[in-house]
């Protein structure tokens, strides 16, 4: 049995963090960038919860995304922290909900708006193939769903991507209906 050297921590000595090492580029694979829920969990939340509450919790756990369950643990949609700010929350109440009852399933986006990329597809593409398609259609995020057993595997964000690349990413959603209106109100 050996005895090792026991060293002091300099004050030049550099915490590591896992991004430190992360060679990642646009010609790596896609799948890469997914969280994958084989290997991490979900990042949830109630739709039943409130949205003062989901506010409160996803910034104190500095999370800008949560997928939204029902109350048998299925998706029912995905709440991105802009979607809890004042303004949504007023606008809310301008139709007549109270600020205390309003609810995630209220400001969420639906599982039916929801989009996926397939988990076979991502396995023979790069992560420029991901962000070409993110930017194409407007979206910062979507699921990634196994076709072949109908699970949702993971999710892939643009923000995650950009932030592992280094790089700003500029997604421009499709203007909706409520955008058109918000800018107008404005």
């Amino acid at each position: 049995m050996k005895t090792l050297a026991l060293y002091a921590v300099e004050a030049i000595d550099h915490l590591v963090q896992p991004d430190d090492f992360d060679g990642t580029t646009l010609s790596s694979p896609a799948l890469s960038v997914v969280t994958d829920f084989k290997h991490s969990q979900p990042n949830m939340i109630s739709s039943t919860s409130s949205a003062r509450d989901a506010l409160e919790m996803m910034q104190q756990e500095q999370a800008k995304l949560k997928l939204v369950v029902d109350h048998d643990g299925e998706l029912a949609g995905l709440i991105h922290l802009e979607q809890l700010s004042d303004q949504a929350i007023m606008r809310r109440v301008a139709f007549g909900d109270s600020r205390d009852d309003i609810k995630v399933a209220d400001l969420m986006r639906p599982r039916e708006r929801i989009k996926a990329l397939a988990y076979q597809q991502l396995q023979h593409c790069s992560i420029a193939d991901v962000v070409n398609t993110l930017q194409s259609s407007g979206e910062q995020h979507c699921v990634v769903v196994d076709r072949e057993s109908h699970q949702i595997r993971g999710v892939i964000s643009a923000q995650d991507i950009a932030r592992r690349l280094k790089v700003q990413l500029h997604i421009q959603q499709t203007p909706t209906f409520l955008h058109i209106f918000d800018s107008l109100t404005a």
